[in-house]
C-alpha cells in the first residue's frame, strides 16, 4: 500500500503539521500544487480552512480524487471542538465521499490567522473573536503535531509505520476521530 502526506498552506500552519507527520510516519510529503493526479492508495490531506471547508487548492484536489482512503486534517482559527470545526469536517467528508473516497478519520487544530485575511474579514471584531485570534496565534504547536500523529496512527491502525522511541503523549482535548 502506498501512502503520502499532501498539504496546502498559506501561512505555514498546515505545512508545519504536514511536515511533522511525514517525518514521524516516514512518508513522502507533497504540496498540493506538486501533484496533478494521485498515485497513492491512502492519503493524509492537510488544508487551511476557508469559508467552512478546505481551501480552494485542496478543494480542487479533493474533487479530482477517486476511490482513495483519506485521513484529513485542517488548521483554523476556531477551536477544534467548536461547531465550526464540526461543520468543516462534515463538508469535507461529503466532498470526499462524493468522489468515492473512504474517509478513515480527521483532525483539526488551531492555527494563526493570516493578517491579510483578518483585514478583509467580514467577521465582527468582538472581544471574543479577538481573544480567539490571539489564542490561535501560538498554534500549531508541538502538542498539536503530536495529537495529529496520534489521530493518524489511530485511524491507520496496524498498517501504520511503527513509532520510534519518542513519546506522543500527553494529549489534550481535541477533535480526533477515526472512522
Amino acid at each position: 500500500m502506498s501512502d503520502a502526506v499532501v498539504f496546502s498552506s498559506r501561512t505555514g500552519n498546515t505545512r508545519t503539521v504536514a511536515a511533522y507527520l511525514a517525518e514521524r510516519l516516514s512518508l513522502p510529503l507533497f504540496s498540493v500544487n506538486e501533484l496533478s493526479c494521485c498515485r497513492f492508495d491512502r492519503l493524509i490531506l492537510g488544508f487551511w480552512t476557508w469559508r467552512g471547508g478546505p481551501d480552494p487548492a485542496m478543494r480542487s484536489f479533493m474533487e479530482r480524487l477517486r476511490g482513495a482512503s483519506v485521513f484529513f486534517f485542517g488548521t483554523m482559527t476556531a477551536r477544534p471542538d467548536s461547531d465550526h470545526a464540526a461543520r468543516c469536517a462534515q463538508r469535507t467528508v461529503s466532498l470526499l465521499e462524493n468522489g468515492g473516497c473512504r474517509v478513515i478519520g480527521h483532525f483539526f487544530c488551531q492555527g494563526r490567522l493570516d493578517p491579510q485575511v483578518f483585514e478583509r474579514s467580514a467577521h465582527p471584531r468582538t472581544p471574543q473573536r479577538l481573544a480567539l485570534i490571539r489564542e490561535a496565534s501560538v498554534h500549531p504547536d508541538v502538542q498539536d503535531c503530536r495529537m495529529a500523529e496520534y489521530a493518524v496512527r489511530k485511524a491507520l491502525g496496524p498498517t501504520c509505520p511503527p513509532e520510534d522511541d519518542r513519546t506522543i503523549f500527553p494529549l489534550k482535548k481535541s477533535s480526533v476521530r477515526a472512522e
